[in-house]
C-alpha cells in the first residue's frame, strides 16, 4: 500500500520562516550594535583644568556622528555608523550621545552627583551621566548651577524640560552658534538656535571653569 505523505500545514509552515526570521534578525541587531563592537566603560581621568575652549573642541570634534537616546560613546569619524535607528529606544546601542550625554561629557562631569570635579571622559568611553535635561535646567548636581540667560556665553548651556544645547559662539543676530545632539534623523551637529529668547528654555552654566 503506497503511504501518501501530508502536505505541511501553511500556518505551521508560516510560524517556522517567522520564527527563522526573528531569530536572524536578532543575530544581525547583535553585530550591528555599535557599543558592544566599539565602546569600553574605562575609568575617567580626573583633570585640573575645565576650559571653555577645551570644551569648544571636544564638542567640536563630536560634531557629524550619531545620536543615540540615552547613549554617550562615538568615534569621531564623522559618520553615524547606526543612522535611522527607531528613536528613544537605548536598546538599539548606536552610536552618539544624547543631548544631555554630550553635555555631561563635555563638561566633564562625574556620576556622582555630589562631585564637582572634572574628568576627561574619552569619546569612546560609554557614559550618558545621571542627568536628563530637565535635571540640568534645574541646576541639579554639585556640578551645575543656572545663570541668566543674557549672561550666557561660551559653553555654558539652555536647557528646557526635554532638551539642552550648548553656546558654541554667541552670534550678533541675537542668535546663538549651538552645538546639540539633536535627533537620530539629524545626529549632532551645530545649529543657529534662538533658545536664549525661548521662555522654554533656562540658562545653565558648569560650575568650575577655570578659563
Amino acid at each position: 500500500m503506497t503511504v501518501l505523505s501530508r502536505a505541511p500545514r501553511p500556518w505551521l509552515v508560516f510560524l517556522a520562516l517567522f520564527a527563522l526570521a526573528c531569530s536572524l534578525a536578532a543575530v544581525t541587531v547583535a553585530k550591528a550594535s555599535f557599543w558592544s563592537a566599539n565602546c569600553n566603560y574605562a575609568t575617567p581621568s580626573q583633570t585640573a583644568n575645565l576650559t571653555r575652549d577645551g570644551g569648544q573642541t571636544y564638542s567640536n570634534v563630536a560634531r557629524y556622528e550619531g545620536y543615540q537616546w540615552g547613549g554617550g560613546c562615538w568615534n569621531n569619524d564623522d559618520v553615524d555608523a547606526s543612522w535611522g535607528d527607531p528613536p528613544e529606544n537605548v536598546g538599539t546601542q548606536g552610536e552618539g550621545g544624547d543631548c544631555s550625554g554630550l553635555t555631561f561629557k563635555t563638561w566633564r562631569e562625574s556620576t556622582n552627583t555630589g562631585d564637582g570635579a572634572s574628568y576627561y571622559w574619552a569619546p569612546l568611553r560609554n557614559v550618558h551621566g545621571p542627568y536628563d535635561a530637565a535635571s540640568f535646567r534645574a541646576g541639579i548636581g554639585a556640578a551645575n548651577g543656572t545663570v541668566y540667560k543674557p549672561y550666557a556665553g561660551v559653553m555654558d548651556a539652555f536647557a528646557s524640560s526635554y532638551h539642552i544645547g550648548m553656546v558654541f559662539f554667541r552670534a550678533t543676530s541675537g542668535a546663538d552658534q549651538i552645538v546639540e545632539a539633536k535627533c537620530e534623523l539629524c545626529g549632532t551637529n551645530i545649529w543657529l538656535r534662538t533658545y536664549r529668547s525661548d521662555p522654554a528654555y533656562g540658562g545653565v552654566r558648569r560650575i568650575g571653569w577655570t578659563g
